[in-house]
């Protein structure tokens, strides 16, 4: 497939009259930049297209015979049916617009059979007119009873064709349907542009955004302002004669209720610029890595939106989860029960399930709430907590796991509280938890216990909220549990002197041996874990492994004077090097490979990579590898391993050490 879409790029560079569309760089989920070349005009994506006007991030758009472009610019231009290639005003037609592929007159009695009679009439369509249209200027409209399942095998075609870009309806109700829509676009293949067609108000903008639509149709503002309706980020406003209106300082409402002015006008040019203005913002968004905030921001304008989102994250996750970033460097807002299923939330509970293993020998498993600042124990309580721990325990206090209570994460070992997104979040505090966030929390608190020795104590320092988590759990945690807080807050004299009591008396009744501080290997060791997988901790911190530096700052990790790896404290991750890598390739994970013997220059591009592992994310630091299994080189990933297979262009890997 990719060998294909190589040919047909080297073809599209020598001719005229073709279109290309070019995924650009950046990543919040699988929203992205991209270009949009026709002939020698290029689009910056996403844009909207309208048939009312072009230019400004706005492609101008109509239909054959009926519509006349507004510009000397391409357009997209919307094929009637036909059954006669006569039928067409092909002397209408420019060879720089793009080309939307007409659908069947009529299917208002569909059978199963219908969606590939829908697409073989586009395709028939496409091979009558192919000495008037190039394929690459072609987009199919995908109908929407397709099922997903069979969706990949029906669009192969016309991708090996060369069509650039696939259409999909909304009909703004954000039930069923336009969910079928989003279901669709996510089996789209990653090369070709995906264009949302329909009613779609400005609100809708950010989501379509965010599961990775490049065009987005804005006729509805022509539409609405027709039925005198203005429309908002946040929902529409009807415009009544002797009502009060919202106030607006666009230059167009300035004229609202002038009678020499004609009122659809005004609330056209108002309504397209609402759309122009949210969809800036979703891009600024993208660009801040706050888009996926954005979209759970409008949830609170309609219960159909908040549906819609909530549906998204769990039929849509592994789709949106496999171009969400693994790394971040800003906080995010986790603003209420829209967060707790984000695609980097959900991934970080199920990595700490699935990957984290506890240090052997713990024998107090120690339970604490978050706190406010980030990372924890940079914070004034944990801070505390931390001398009372040390001042009771002294030299065996390596026998204790600290494990930090948190919503929606569920929880953080303590050893990974400086790994996105642990370290970046922000949640609203009031002191009470809903039932789902007692739900996730004790859900992840009985998966962590089973993981500990039935002969370890639990010793709950919590409450409120995180107390309740505790309870919710009890049932399912086999190991003895002793509560210090009650209902005292934690950092209460009363509650810290009962925990120094509770330590203290464990010392003496467990008879914890004294042993050396084992802080950075167990740092290191989870890290390697968490961002590989199981084995990896063991593969880079054997027992002969030397380290160097401090606890959540940097750490050195050498291996017979040679470095295997580096803990990087601003982003909780590790850096491989070449030896780093040659110790986990074995693992088979997170894994690039080129045909080549060895690689020059700083970055790998799609276009030279032969396979990559299809669980790398953005930001993951992968393997470099030739035919031969032989690491050739380590760095940090800037697309997902399936983009590296899909897209002949952009770069792939960022690399910080190579063979030479």
């Amino acid at each position: 497939m990719k060998f294909v879409q190589e040919t047909i790029n080297g073809i599209q560079d020598m001719n005229q009259g073709m279109a290309e569309f070019r995924v650009g760089r950046g990543h919040d989920g699988p929203a992205r930049a991209g270009e949009y070349i026709m002939n020698d005009t290029t689009f910056e994506t996403p844009l909207l297209t309208s048939f009312s006007i072009s230019g400004n991030k706005i492609i101008g758009s109509g239909t054959l015979g009926r519509d006349i472009p507004l510009s000397d610019e391409p357009v997209l231009v919307s094929l009637p049916f036909f059954s006669q290639i006569g039928d067409l005003q092909l002397d209408k037609m420019r060879e720089c617009d793009a080309v939307i592929l007409p659908s069947l007159v009529s299917f208002s009695s569909l059978t199963p059979e219908s969606p590939e009679l829908i697409l073989n009439y586009q395709a028939q369509a496409l091979s009558k007119l192919e000495s008037h249209i190039e394929p690459s200027r072609a987009i199919v409209r995908i109908p929407a009873e397709i099922s997903p399942d069979s969706f990949s095998d029906k669009i192969a075609p016309f991708l090996e064709t060369g069509v650039s870009g696939a259409a999909f309806v909304f009909n703004g109700q954000l039930g069923p349907e336009d969910l079928v829509s989003l279901q669709l676009r996510s089996r789209l293949p990653l090369s070709m542009m995906a264009v949302a067609l329909g009613r779609i108000e400005p609100g809708l903008i950010p989501l379509l955004h965010y599961t990775g639509f490049d065009i987005i149709d804005a006729n509805h503002a022509q539409e609405a302002a027709t039925q005198n309706i203005r429309l908002w980020k946040n929902g529409p406003e009807k415009i009544e004669e002797g009502k009060e209106t919202r106030y607006c300082p666009c230059p167009a409402c300035s004229n609202i209720g002038k009678d020499e002015e004609d009122q659809s006008i005004i609330l056209l040019g108002h309504n397209l610029d609402v759309y122009r203005t949210v969809l800036s913002e979703s891009v600024q968004a993208r660009q801040s890595g706050r888009l996926r905030w954005l979209v759970e921001s409008l949830t609170h304008t309609t219960p159909s939106m908040a549906s819609l989102l909530r549906i998204v994250d769990r039929d849509l996750y592994h789709f949106i989860e496999e171009f969400t970033p693994s790394v971040g460097s800003v906080t995010i807002p986790l603003i209420g029960p829209e967060s707790y299923n984000s695609p980097a939330v959900r991934r970080f509970r199920e990595n700490v399930a699935n990957r984290y293993t506890p240090p052997q020998g713990k024998q107090i498993v120690l339970l604490l709430p978050c706190s406010a600042r980030k990372p924890y124990s940079d914070s004034r309580s944990h801070r505390r907590f931390a001398e009372v721990i040390n001042t009771t325990l002294g030299s065996v206090q390596p026998k204790v796991a600290e494990v930090i209570l948190t919503s929606p994460l569920g929880l953080v070992p303590r050893e990974l509280e400086r790994i996105f997104p642990a370290a970046r979040y922000d949640i609203p505090v009031t002191g009470t938890w809903d039932t789902e966030e007692i739900k996730i929390g004790s859900e992840a608190l009985s998966t962590h216990m089973k993981k500990f020795n039935s002969s370890t104590v639990v010793v709950a320092h919590v409450s409120g909220g995180y107390l309740d988590i505790v309870r919710a759990a009890e049932p399912d945690i086999e190991q003895s549990i002793i509560y210090t807080s009650h209902q005292a807050r934690s950092t209460s004299r009363e509650a810290l002197e009962t925990l120094q009591e509770s330590l203290a008396e464990l010392k003496d009744v467990l008879s914890i041996p004294i042993e050396p501080r084992t802080t950075l290997r167990e740092i290191i060791s989870a890290t390697a874990d968490y961002q590989f997988g199981k084995g990896a901790g063991d593969l880079l911190v054997p027992e002969n492994a030397k380290l160097k530096g401090k606890p959540y700052k940097l750490i050195l990790c050498q291996i017979d004077g040679v470095q295997v790896c580096s803990y990087v404290a601003e982003s909780g991750n590790l850096s491989l090097t070449l030896e780093g890598g040659k110790r986990i390739v074995s693992l088979n994970r997170y894994w690039v490979r080129l045909d080549v013997e060895s690689v020059k220059g700083g970055s790998i591009f799609a276009v030279g990579v032969q396979e990559a592992d299809v669980a790398i994310r953005p930001g993951d630091e992968v393997i470099v590898i030739n035919n031969d299994n032989v690491v050739i080189g380590v760095g940090r990933s800037d697309m997902s391993g399936r983009e590296m297979c899909e897209l002949n262009r952009g770069r792939a890997v960022t690399l910080r050490h190579k063979v030479e």
